[in-house]
């Protein structure tokens, strides 16, 4: 098998780690920034690599292990301090903008904790087994199953309480219609 050249490796994977860096970081900019100091990493050590599914989980571990190190940064936490806490900039899959339901599950899981975002990302999104996802992240089968688990539930929970909570408003508009006549219907109108 032929060894892979570094555009072909970096055109397959840079898509995949800067939505893995958005997840993390929760701005673009800066997630940018990591997959860019990724790929300088792995051409400055010059590792060759001839299978391109191994290439792809080095490069997704090497990004997860760069945005921790971003999270810990002096700079992340300079940069909360001056404007609060940032709005994801996260991709839609096919380079348009994601619809609300999209955004409703991309906001969730952006609100679980790293390892749980992780697990969730790797398993729906890059389609990983959770052996190869325990393989990438160095940690048991047993602990990812967990994880995942423990995502799935955290996610539920919140879809399903941001569910009742627009059902909640929309009963209290249909309310607020029937007893205010003088409102008008956006599709009677007068003649």
């Amino acid at each position: 098998m032929e060894i892979l050249s570094f555009e072909d490796i970096m055109t397959a994977n840079y898509n995949t780690m800067l939505r893995i860096a958005i997840q993390h970081t929760g701005s673009r900019p800066e997630a940018e920034d990591i997959v860019q100091e990724t790929f300088l990493k792995l051409l400055e050590s010059g590792r060759k690599f001839r299978n391109p599914e191994h290439a792809k989980a080095f490069l997704i571990r090497s990004t997860v292990n760069r945005c921790l190190d971003y999270l810990k940064s002096a700079r992340h936490q300079r940069c909360l301090a001056l404007t609060g806490l940032t709005e994801n900039h996260l991709p839609a899959a096919d380079g348009g903008i994601a619809d609300d339901d999209t955004r409703a599950v991309l906001a969730a899981v952006g609100a679980l904790r790293p390892e749980y975002r992780n697990v969730i990302y790797l398993f729906y999104f890059e389609e990983y087994s959770i052996r190869e996802i325990a393989a990438i992240l160095h940690k048991s089968s047993n602990t990812v199953s967990s994880w995942l688990t423990r995502a799935r539930k955290q996610l539920k929970e919140v879809l399903q309480d941001e569910e009742d909570s627009l059902s909640e408003r929309d009963a209290e508009d249909c309310s607020r219609r029937s007893r205010d006549p003088h409102e008008s219907s956006p599709n009677t109108g007068t003649i």
